[in-house]
Protein backbone atom coordinates (compact mmCIF):
# COMPACT_ATOMS: atom_id res chain seq x y z
CA UNK A 1 0.00 0.00 0.00
CA UNK A 2 1.46 3.44 -1.00
CA UNK A 3 1.76 6.41 1.63
CA UNK A 4 -0.46 8.23 -0.39
CA UNK A 5 -3.41 4.83 -0.13
CA UNK A 6 -2.50 4.37 3.76
CA UNK A 7 -3.55 8.28 5.07
CA UNK A 8 -6.87 8.04 2.74
CA UNK A 9 -7.50 4.91 4.24
CA UNK A 10 -6.73 6.50 7.93
CA UNK A 11 -8.93 9.28 7.50
CA UNK A 12 -11.80 6.94 6.25
CA UNK A 13 -11.08 5.09 9.67
CA UNK A 14 -10.50 8.13 11.34
CA UNK A 15 -13.87 10.00 10.28
CA UNK A 16 -15.73 7.09 10.56
CA UNK A 17 -14.87 6.82 14.34
CA UNK A 18 -15.34 10.45 15.01
CA UNK A 19 -18.58 10.10 13.21
CA UNK A 20 -19.51 7.18 15.96
CA UNK A 21 -18.67 9.25 18.70
CA UNK A 22 -20.49 12.76 17.78
CA UNK A 23 -23.55 10.65 17.11
CA UNK A 24 -24.26 10.35 20.49
CA UNK A 25 -23.22 13.65 21.59
CA UNK A 26 -24.13 16.38 19.25
CA UNK A 27 -25.79 16.67 15.70
CA UNK A 28 -24.87 15.07 12.47
CA UNK A 29 -24.18 18.20 11.32
CA UNK A 30 -20.92 18.22 13.23
CA UNK A 31 -19.79 15.57 11.52
CA UNK A 32 -20.72 16.80 8.13
CA UNK A 33 -18.96 19.82 8.58
CA UNK A 34 -15.79 18.12 10.06
CA UNK A 35 -15.88 15.67 7.17
CA UNK A 36 -16.81 19.16 4.49
CA UNK A 37 -13.75 20.94 6.27
CA UNK A 38 -11.53 18.25 5.68
CA UNK A 39 -12.47 18.32 1.59
CA UNK A 40 -11.81 21.63 1.81
CA UNK A 41 -8.35 21.24 3.10
CA UNK A 42 -9.73 23.89 5.89
CA UNK A 43 -10.99 23.45 9.85
CA UNK A 44 -11.96 25.90 12.60
CA UNK A 45 -11.47 26.00 16.00
CA UNK A 46 -14.75 28.56 17.43
CA UNK A 47 -14.51 30.37 20.48
CA UNK A 48 -16.68 27.91 22.36
CA UNK A 49 -14.02 25.02 21.83
CA UNK A 50 -10.92 27.34 22.47
CA UNK A 51 -12.40 29.13 25.48
CA UNK A 52 -13.51 24.67 26.61
CA UNK A 53 -9.77 24.01 26.52
CA UNK A 54 -8.45 27.18 28.32
CA UNK A 55 -10.69 26.37 30.98
CA UNK A 56 -8.63 23.13 31.55
CA UNK A 57 -5.12 24.81 32.14
CA UNK A 58 -4.34 23.78 35.55
CA UNK A 59 -5.76 26.23 38.10
CA UNK A 60 -7.70 27.98 35.87
CA UNK A 61 -11.21 29.12 37.55
CA UNK A 62 -12.86 30.53 34.69
CA UNK A 63 -11.40 31.67 31.17
CA UNK A 64 -12.85 33.00 27.73
CA UNK A 65 -11.16 33.77 24.14
CA UNK A 66 -12.64 35.68 21.77
CA UNK A 67 -11.33 36.00 17.73
CA UNK A 68 -11.71 39.29 16.43
CA UNK A 69 -9.54 42.08 14.96
CA UNK A 70 -7.08 39.85 13.83
CA UNK A 71 -6.01 38.24 17.18
CA UNK A 72 -6.89 35.63 20.35
CA UNK A 73 -8.29 38.11 23.20
CA UNK A 74 -8.05 35.74 26.34
CA UNK A 75 -9.12 36.66 29.85
CA UNK A 76 -8.36 33.68 32.48
CA UNK A 77 -8.60 33.95 36.23
CA UNK A 78 -6.88 31.60 38.42
CA UNK A 79 -8.33 29.90 41.91
CA UNK A 80 -6.04 31.79 43.84
CA UNK A 81 -7.11 35.05 42.61
CA UNK A 82 -4.72 35.55 39.76
CA UNK A 83 -5.93 37.56 36.65
CA UNK A 84 -4.31 37.80 33.33
CA UNK A 85 -5.53 39.03 30.08
CA UNK A 86 -3.85 39.59 26.81
CA UNK A 87 -3.69 38.94 22.55
CA UNK A 88 -2.06 36.43 20.74
CA UNK A 89 -1.46 36.71 16.69
CA UNK A 90 -0.74 33.92 14.93
CA UNK A 91 2.60 35.23 12.63
CA UNK A 92 3.57 31.68 11.09
CA UNK A 93 3.36 28.36 10.98
CA UNK A 94 6.97 26.77 9.95
CA UNK A 95 5.99 23.20 8.34
CA UNK A 96 9.18 21.42 6.91
CA UNK A 97 9.48 18.24 5.43
CA UNK A 98 10.77 15.43 8.64
CA UNK A 99 11.69 18.94 10.61
CA UNK A 100 9.42 21.67 11.81
CA UNK A 101 6.38 21.18 12.97
CA UNK A 102 5.84 24.71 14.26
CA UNK A 103 3.18 27.88 15.06
CA UNK A 104 4.50 31.34 16.18
CA UNK A 105 2.53 33.92 17.57
CA UNK A 106 3.07 37.51 18.62
CA UNK A 107 2.20 38.37 22.72
CA UNK A 108 0.31 41.58 23.36
CA UNK A 109 1.46 42.87 26.44
CA UNK A 110 5.05 41.44 25.59
CA UNK A 111 5.93 41.98 29.19
CA UNK A 112 4.04 38.98 29.73
CA UNK A 113 6.33 36.70 27.51
CA UNK A 114 7.81 35.35 30.13
CA UNK A 115 5.05 34.31 32.27
CA UNK A 116 3.50 30.62 33.58
CA UNK A 117 -0.12 31.55 33.40
CA UNK A 118 0.26 32.75 29.25
CA UNK A 119 2.39 29.54 28.23
CA UNK A 120 -0.02 27.09 29.49
CA UNK A 121 -2.56 29.16 27.52
CA UNK A 122 -0.62 29.19 24.63
CA UNK A 123 0.19 25.13 25.22
CA UNK A 124 -3.67 25.07 25.34
CA UNK A 125 -4.04 26.28 21.77
CA UNK A 126 -1.41 24.89 20.26
CA UNK A 127 -2.95 21.84 21.44
CA UNK A 128 -6.34 22.73 19.98
CA UNK A 129 -4.54 23.39 16.42
CA UNK A 130 -2.45 20.24 16.93
CA UNK A 131 -5.80 18.58 17.46
CA UNK A 132 -7.76 19.74 15.00
CA UNK A 133 -5.11 19.24 12.45
CA UNK A 134 -4.52 15.55 13.49
CA UNK A 135 -7.03 14.48 14.68
CA UNK A 136 -7.17 11.02 13.07
CA UNK A 137 -4.07 10.00 14.39
CA UNK A 138 -5.71 10.45 18.34
CA UNK A 139 -9.38 10.49 17.90
CA UNK A 140 -9.33 9.58 22.05
CA UNK A 141 -7.19 12.70 22.89
CA UNK A 142 -8.90 14.28 26.22
CA UNK A 143 -8.50 18.11 27.04
CA UNK A 144 -5.36 16.87 29.30
CA UNK A 145 -3.69 14.81 26.63
CA UNK A 146 -3.35 18.69 24.88
CA UNK A 147 -1.92 20.83 27.35
CA UNK A 148 1.51 20.68 27.79
CA UNK A 149 3.69 21.90 25.06
CA UNK A 150 6.84 23.37 25.37
CA UNK A 151 6.55 26.95 24.46
CA UNK A 152 9.83 29.01 23.06
CA UNK A 153 10.36 32.38 23.16
CA UNK A 154 10.80 33.79 19.65
CA UNK A 155 12.41 37.09 19.50
CA UNK A 156 11.30 40.33 21.91
CA UNK A 157 7.42 39.58 21.58
CA UNK A 158 6.74 36.17 19.81
CA UNK A 159 6.19 32.80 21.39
CA UNK A 160 6.94 29.62 19.57
CA UNK A 161 5.55 26.17 19.67
CA UNK A 162 6.37 22.99 18.26
CA UNK A 163 3.40 20.67 17.89
CA UNK A 164 4.71 17.86 18.18
CA UNK A 165 5.75 18.27 21.78
CA UNK A 166 1.82 18.19 22.82
CA UNK A 167 1.47 15.04 24.72
CA UNK A 168 -1.42 13.33 22.44
CA UNK A 169 0.84 14.12 19.27
CA UNK A 170 4.09 12.85 20.86
CA UNK A 171 2.02 9.42 22.17
CA UNK A 172 0.54 9.49 18.45
CA UNK A 173 4.26 9.20 17.03
CA UNK A 174 4.97 6.54 18.70
CA UNK A 175 2.54 4.93 15.74
CA UNK A 176 3.92 4.16 12.00
CA UNK A 177 0.30 5.39 11.20
CA UNK A 178 0.06 8.55 13.72
CA UNK A 179 3.90 9.04 12.48
CA UNK A 180 2.82 9.21 8.91
CA UNK A 181 -0.16 11.81 9.11
CA UNK A 182 1.99 14.33 11.04
CA UNK A 183 4.47 14.13 8.65
CA UNK A 184 2.00 14.22 5.73
CA UNK A 185 -0.89 16.47 6.70
CA UNK A 186 0.86 20.14 7.29
CA UNK A 187 -0.35 23.45 7.96
CA UNK A 188 -0.21 26.05 5.76
CA UNK A 189 -1.96 29.40 7.56
CA UNK A 190 -3.31 29.67 10.97
CA UNK A 191 -5.49 33.19 11.13
CA UNK A 192 -8.09 34.65 13.81
CA UNK A 193 -11.37 35.23 11.83
CA UNK A 194 -13.92 36.62 13.52
CA UNK A 195 -15.23 33.98 16.03
CA UNK A 196 -12.96 31.13 15.07
CA UNK A 197 -9.17 30.34 14.62
CA UNK A 198 -8.71 29.28 11.11
CA UNK A 199 -6.70 26.48 9.98
CA UNK A 200 -5.02 26.00 6.09
CA UNK A 201 -4.25 22.35 5.11
CA UNK A 202 -2.46 20.95 2.79
CA UNK A 203 -1.56 17.21 1.78
CA UNK A 204 2.02 17.74 1.66
CA UNK A 205 3.31 15.27 -1.26
CA UNK A 206 -0.15 14.63 -2.65
CA UNK A 207 -1.72 17.66 -3.10
CA UNK A 208 1.14 19.83 -3.50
Amino acid sequence: MSRGDLLRSLFRAGADRAARRLEGSGPVARVRRALSQLRDQRATLDERTLTRLVAHVPGAASASVNARSGRLLVDLTFRDGEHRAFGLTPLAARFAPRGAKEIVLRVTPRELLAERALRQTVSAIAGAVAHSLWAVAMPDARPEDLIGAIVDRDGSECVRVDLRSVPAVREALRQRSGALVVELLELRELRVEDGALALQLRLAGLLG
